[in-house]
């Protein structure tokens, strides 16, 4: 599995000219057209694409009886991975592209909140691993509906609503930022 994983990483490190990047949404929450550093997919019926996801590590250890768990989950932005086509820098959509860095984060704070809610059991890289890919699958049906619905930023109407969407779900859950 190791092996596997160096001779993947090797790959992407080869590909990108050495330089693997990445920030996270607490270190930086706004994308600014410099973050596109990746080849544009000329091929591609888009005009921008940033590659954002969520990662989280976990340990445990037992005090006095009671498990307790120790976690970190970070949404992150890829720019060698995200990239915009020449001539297509608009504001409307990088603002389409940022709302794909929120909804990362907002699936990074209900993975957290999911976290803290947790009793461990038996089994608890089963039931973590298991709640992962949930919150995975979630993330990815999110982004997936979004760029349906507003037409990967074209329909200007749904736009404005989807905005409003997860501009009042990162409220909700606000305790569960960082």
């Amino acid at each position: 599995m190791i092996k596997n994983f160096t001779i993947i990483l090797f790959l992407f490190v080869a590909n990108n000219n050495g330089y693997v990047g990445k920030f996270s949404y607490a270190e930086r929450s706004e994308l600014d057209w410099s973050d596109f550093r990746g080849k544009p997919e000329t091929n591609s019926h888009f005009d921008a694409a940033v590659n954002t996801g969520i990662t989280y590590q976990w340990s445990y250890g037992k005090d006095k009886g009671e498990i307790e768990l120790n976690y970190q989950v970070d949404s992150f932005c890829y720019p060698s991975l995200s990239w915009v086509k020449r001539g297509q820098m608009s504001k409307a959509l990088l603002s389409h592209e940022q709302l794909h860095f929120d909804i990362s984060e907002l699936h990074a704070r209900i993975m957290r909140k999911r976290l803290k809610e947790y009793r461990a059991g038996e089994n608890i890289r089963r039931d973590l691993n298991k709640m992962y890919k949930l919150v995975e699958r979630m993330r990815i049906n999110m982004q997936e509906r979004y760029d349906e619905e507003t037409d990967h930023s074209k329909n200007a109407a749904n736009q404005k609503k989807w905005e409003k969407k997860i501009e009042t779900l990162m409220w909700y859950y606000r305790d569960y930022e960082k």
